[in-house]
């Protein structure tokens, strides 16, 4: 099992593709905080994922097959504090040997027959990235409670608007209506 990841040794997901005899090959890699910090843009701030990647290697493919399980540190929609989010999925990738690099589609990758390497690390992050749900809010307790940071939920109820309307709109309402009169 390969341990934490560094910025400085994501060299470990550079696979070394024309070295593998056909059939299949696995390896596992536990992914850390840094391997996030890396992802200059990344929602994810920390993690602690287990990844297994089986390598089926073919005449002139390879398909990789992803099977991941952790959890990542994600700020929350409602309150914006992080917590902790588990996570997990499985996703499959093929490589294909051509004259030049392009994309087939987003599941099958084409690089030169020449290439000797091909980096994974980019294909882990958005695999995990994917995994996340649309909305990432705080678990709630066993009585329901909700688990955000109480003062900012204090804080966002008393800023909710007030249920007068804004003069500003019934303005624009007028402005409306009357251009619908000419």
């Amino acid at each position: 099992m390969t341990k934490g990841v560094t910025v400085k040794d994501l060299t470990q997901f550079i696979i070394p593709v024309t070295g593998l005899k056909p059939g299949s090959h696995q390896f596992d890699f536990e992914i850390e905080d840094s391997f996030f910090e890396h992802f200059e843009y990344s929602v994810i701030r920390k993690g602690l994922i287990q990844l297994n990647l089986v390598i089926v290697k073919e005449e002139n493919l390879l398909v990789f097959h992803f099977l991941f399980k952790g959890h990542v540190t994600v700020p929350c929609d409602r309150c914006a504090e992080p917590f902790d989010l588990e996570i997990g999925g499985k996703d499959e990738l093929i490589l294909k040997f051509g004259s030049d690099f392009h994309e087939e589609s987003e599941d099958i990758q084409v690089i030169p027959a020449g290439d000797n390497h091909f980096d994974i690390s980019p294909f882990i992050y958005e695999y995990i990235s994917l995994s996340l749900p649309v909305r990432r809010v705080h678990p709630e307790d066993a009585s329901g409670k909700s688990l955000c940071d109480d003062e900012i939920i204090r804080r966002l109820e008393e800023s909710e608007p007030s249920p007068e309307p804004d003069p500003r709109w019934e303005i624009l309402a007028q402005l409306k209506n009357n251009k619908k009169k000419k």
